[in-house]
């Protein structure tokens, strides 16, 4: 048992051993630790670096996914899908303004472009009319007129990047047309 003790340096009568012995335990637990914990700096660079890669190589243009009207069909093929959402949503929106009171100031035939915005959440809203300025003299509160056809459209399934859902901007055609009566009142209906 003697002998046992001398081993662990427990049975010096100095105690000198045990303190040496504790002091090298510790300094082996610690450089062991050191040793189990330390990361791989190749793996963590080659995990940054892929990530990196999979940025570079995302088309930040293009979604994944068009915004969908709960009428189409959300299995087509994407063409097929941005087609759809297109013809549904001037539907839409040309019978929103056939609702309205609009009253044009003179005989317009025409193309006026919009950009329309649709939020992540599904929100339409009018983020541009093209030269603005030569429309509001012809079709006053241009404007107003769009925001109110946008609130009257059904609900819209956001656009989808990486099953994400994100704000997307859309520039779509307006035809205007007025027709002069006999009377020589400009037409209320020019859409």
């Amino acid at each position: 048992m003697r002998e046992l003790k001398a081993f662990f340096f427990f049975g010096s009568s100095s105690g000198y051993g045990a303190i040496c012995f504790l002091r090298m335990l510790t300094v082996m637990l610690f450089f062991l630790g050191v040793a189990s914990c330390k990361e791989k700096p190749e793996e963590k660079a080659s995990a940054n670096t892929m990530v990196q890669e999979e940025i570079r190589n995302i088309n930040w243009n293009e979604v994944d996914q068009y915004p969908l009207f709960e009428t189409c069909d959300e299995t087509a093929a994407k063409e097929v899908r941005k087609a759809c959402f297109e013809k549904t949503f001037v539907r839409y929106l040309y019978a929103g303004m056939e609702d309205q009171q609009v009253i044009m100031h003179g005989t317009i035939e025409d193309t006026l472009y919009v950009r329309f915005l649709i939020s992540g959440t599904g929100r339409i809203s009018v983020a541009e009319i093209e030269q603005k300025e030569k429309w509001e003299k012809h079709v006053p509160g241009l404007d107003s007129i769009m925001e109110v056809s946008l609130r009257k459209m059904p609900g819209l399934h956001p656009a989808l990047k990486r099953n994400i859902p994100v704000s997307t901007k859309y520039r779509l055609p307006i035809v205007l047309q007025s027709a002069v009566p006999s009377s020589g009142r400009t037409h209320q209906n020019p859409f």
